[in-house]
């Protein structure tokens, strides 16, 4: 479970790196690392804020399959789905309930996550001529929970 969160922000901030956080499917340049000094750094800093700021939802990054970091051997794109933007602090259940009073005592930390709901399969062509298919690779949809 922690290596499919470390996964989806390393993809959220490429996809930031990339221009793509405009909105679920836009598209942008790629910004190298080494040219994020400083009117590039503030602009990308502006776009993980209105990311954030977004409500909760799908969004949609085009990826070469060999940027999966999967191990696949592939030129083809894929479309990776994943979920990014904010949720309410709006305690709706019992647990959110607990969790509020406890992070207003500073004994619990964090709040709720725009996390998948259900996931879908994404199948290539990789170099050998072989379809592969990646079990429950993208988000199919999203939603908040604390």
């Amino acid at each position: 479970m922690a290596m499919g969160r470390v996964l989806l922000c390393s993809l959220l901030l490429l996809s930031l790196q990339r221009g793509l956080s405009r909105g679920p499917g836009a598209r942008g340049a790629l910004v190298a690392e080494e040219e994020l000094r400083g009117t590039q750094r503030t602009q990308l800093g502006a776009r993980l804020r209105r990311a954030l700021a977004s409500p909760c939802q799908l969004w949609s990054l085009p990826l070469p399959v060999a940027e999966l970091g999967l191990g696949y051997a592939s030129e083809e794109t894929v479309i990776f789905r994943y979920c990014a933007g904010s949720c309410p602090r709006g305690a709706r259940t019992q647990h959110g309930l607990t969790l509020a009073r406890l992070r207003g005592q500073g004994r619990a930390h964090g709040g709720p996550c725009c996390r998948p709901t259900r996931y879908a399969d994404v199948a290539f062509l990789d170099d050998r001529h072989r379809w592969q298919r990646l079990p429950q690779l993208s988000a199919a949809a999203c939603s908040c929970g604390a």
